[in-house]
């Protein structure tokens, strides 16, 4: 049996990060929800893609 979840970090990033959020008009509205609620964290920090 093997493990069900193999982190991609590019992937990953290109799917859930600040960038890709910056991209669409509803992500932005994500970004500036959690910057109203006081996150720390806006988007996904993968660690640095290969």
């Amino acid at each position: 049996m093997s493990v069900t979840f193999h982190l991609k970090r590019k992937k990953r990033n290109r799917k859930h990060g600040f960038l890709a959020r910056m991209a669409t008009h509803d992500g932005r509205k994500i970004i500036n929800r959690r910057r109203a609620s006081g996150r720390k964290s806006l988007a996904v920090n993968a660690g640095k893609a290969k």
